[in-house]
């Protein structure tokens, strides 16, 4: 009896993430023909339409939905038998995809990729910087191996394992009239968060910050959009307004002069940083030896 190549199966998932041949040919490293031939003698020995082409977009038919997640779980199996191939070589030599957030990226990672390349110097790591649900998607149909990211966010099909938390800062523009010290303690009661700078809808950060502050979303429209904290902090530093930043940002020296940071009363307003791994991987022990490597040195201080 003939069977489903892995190759074949990578061409269904490809084409289920993508919706277009074309597209999913490029993911795949194939032509188009290629790819489409493979699909079509999937279809052959399996005597069912996998694929739905009377769309504009092809789209996988019902039989095909059906045997996706069981398409996923062989492929995720066959790269766990590569990757225990490879670490009977060397321990941590398998290439892991790191999905890391942009509030956490630019503050973290120039601390982190040094330790880790001085720890585990056949480490072939890819880094994937972009918002919590995509990364989540990512990781769950096998794009990605590792996150790091802000918690609480909810992590279906992922095992999460918490890092550190980390306090909250106000930060305002030094030249504001009658601007306090940068010891002057704040109460978070004090906020209005009609008046703060909040990033854009999609980052977490905002949610996080404004719950941790016991704070409700502005109900006005903003007459600004940052999606970025480089941006934030700019504007900020600008006169624009005041926001809440992680103590990882003040801790990574690149705030300008023109903006100062106040600590919030205790128990401060925190956030927590944690990574995410798929529940089914076999890489666990790595990912925890990760873990206690960003513990152990990487932890943020409290500011005072």
């Amino acid at each position: 009896m003939s069977i489903l190549t892995i190759r074949q199966l990578q061409y269904i998932t490809a084409l289920a993430d993508v919706q277009s041949f074309s597209k999913a040919a490029e993911q795949c490293n194939v032509t188009q023909s290629t790819l489409s031939a493979g699909i079509k003698e999937a279809e052959t020995l399996l005597g069912r339409a996998i694929v739905d082409r009377s769309k504009r977009k092809p789209s996988l038919s019902a039989f095909g939905s059906d045997i996706l997640d069981h398409a996923r779980t062989i492929l995720e199996k066959s790269e766990q038998i590569s990757l225990l191939a490879k670490q009977y070589d060397k321990p941590m030599s398998a290439p892991i995809r790191l999905g890391i957030i942009p509030t956490i990226a630019p503050y973290l990672l120039p601390r982190l990729l040094p330790l880790m390349q001085a720890r585990y110097p056949d480490l072939h790591l890819q880094i994937f910087e972009d918002l919590s649900d995509r990364l989540h998607t990512d990781l769950v149909r096998g794009h990605l191996d590792l996150l790091i990211m802000a918690f609480p966010y909810h992590t279906e099909g992922a095992h999460q394992h918490i890092l550190f938390d980390e306090d909250f800062y106000l930060a305002s523009p030094s030249s504001a009239p009658n601007a306090p010290h940068d010891h002057d303690v704040i109460c978070s009661t004090e906020l209005d968060p009609n008046t703060l700078l909040l990033l854009s809808d999609g980052h977490c950060l905002s949610d996080h910050a404004l719950q941790a502050c016991d704070l409700q979303r502005p109900s006005k429209r903003k007459s600004y959009s940052a999606s970025s904290l480089t941006t934030l902090i700019q504007m900020v530093g600008h006169g624009m307004g005041e926001t809440l930043l992680p103590a990882m940002v003040i801790e990574s020296g690149q705030l300008p002069a023109s903006i100062q940071t106040r600590p919030f009363k205790r128990p401060a307003p925190k956030r927590t940083i944690g990574m995410a791994w798929r529940d089914t991987s076999q890489r666990s022990a790595d990912y925890m030896e990760i873990a206690a490597l960003i513990c152990d040195n990487l932890a943020p201080t409290t500011i005072s």
